[in-house]
């Protein structure tokens, strides 16, 4: 019984522990890392899009959504808030897509497969396997899109590799810390692990692993704006909303005021 407590206890908990050579980002420690950190400008955005992945098999899905909501490209409208507009873990998948609902929910997304869902909600995407890439260039392009709002980061490896638990997934990566060699990656699994701060060579090796259903290794993508993609609607301020309103009245109540002096005036006329 005690056995099979200790094998069950991964899914009962609330959160599980992460391995030690992990950081937890709401330790001191992490908590440094960040204000230390040296690419962050991409944290900001991102956070502020902070997103769960929906099933055991969304990972890849909610990471998209939160980079898509943190660049400033056009969303569509969410059924659940229209008319508001937003990129959800439903509207992601638009007429266009590539990709369905139906094939994430058979086991999640391969590089290419999420590459090909970014690029049709207007994201610009470099897609790099491990094997096809370097621990050194993985730090070079990461850090370089890190220190740019525009530009975000997303990383497909397997659990296993940092300690964790079995099982490949998604996640986006929010900053760079250049003196520990150490990214922050913000975990869209919030029921099983808290956003943790890893070591670059153990980020690669997770990346440096076998996806069996595309058949190759595991990756990144640096995600940015297509040119030419419509960009973000943004809402005026209701002071602005306010001083149209009133500009469109003025100008109604002017322009009636002109049609009824003019049929005035040629009615006059007639007499």
């Amino acid at each position: 019984m005690h056995l099979l407590a200790l094998l069950l206890a991964p899914l009962l908990a609330q959160l599980q522990p992460l391995p030690p050579q992990l950081v937890p980002f709401d330790s001191p420690e992490g908590e440094k890392l960040l204000f230390e950190s040296t690419a962050h400008a991409a944290y900001f955005p991102l956070a502020s899009q902070f997103t769960t992945q929906r099933s055991t098999s969304y990972c890849g899905v909610a990471s998209a959504v939160m980079v898509l909501n943190a660049l400033p490209l056009a969303a569509p409208v969410a059924s659940e808030w229209a008319p508001f507009r937003a990129f959800t873990q439903e509207n992601i998948f638009g007429p266009q897509s590539p990709v369905t609902a139906e094939l994430v929910a058979k086991g999640g997304l391969t590089v290419e497969q999420l590459a090909a869902l970014l690029r049709a909600n207007g994201a610009q995407v470099d897609a790099s396997l491990a094997n096809e890439s370097s621990l050194e260039k993985f730090r070079a392009q990461a850090s370089a899109a890190l220190a740019s709002p525009a530009h975000q980061v997303l990383l497909d490896f397997s659990r296993a590799e940092l300690g964790q638990d079995l099982g490949a997934h998604w996640s986006p990566l929010g900053a760079y810390n250049a003196a520990a060699d150490r990214f922050l990656v913000l975990d869209v699994a919030r029921f099983r692990y808290p956003p943790y701060w890893a070591r670059t060579a153990d980020l690669f090796a997770a990346m440096s692993t076998t996806d069996l259903d595309a058949g190759k290794q595991r990756g990144y993508l640096i995600v940015s704006p297509r040119t030419g993609a419509a960009g973000r609607i943004e809402v005026p301020s209701l002071r602005h909303r306010i001083w149209m309103f009133g500009a469109a009245a003025i100008a109604l109540v002017l322009a009636v005021g002109f049609s009824l002096g003019w049929l005035l005036g040629r009615k006059s006329g007639r007499r």
